[in-house]
């Protein structure tokens, strides 16, 4: 056993180091409203396309205006 740590414990490290990059950048950013980042990116696109976008007059759907329907599930 101290062999094998001895010759692979740098390259065991490293892979348990990356793996747990991987998971804490995919909890933060995640894919849905409930995550830390996908939220908070949601709601600046939103906001900036309600400011950009002209207000409908109600003759059309302001469903395109939501960046949440243009991002497919």
């Amino acid at each position: 056993m101290q062999d094998i740590l001895k010759e692979y414990g740098p390259a065991i490290i490293t892979a348990a180091a990356v793996i747990a990059l991987v998971v804490l950048v995919q909890t933060l950013i995640g894919s849905d409203e409930n995550s830390v980042v996908w939220g908070a990116f949601s709601k600046l696109l939103n906001y900036f396309f309600e400011q950009v976008m002209p207000a409908t007059d109600g003759s059309e759907s302001g469903a395109i205006y939501s960046i949440t329907n243009l991002i497919p599930a």
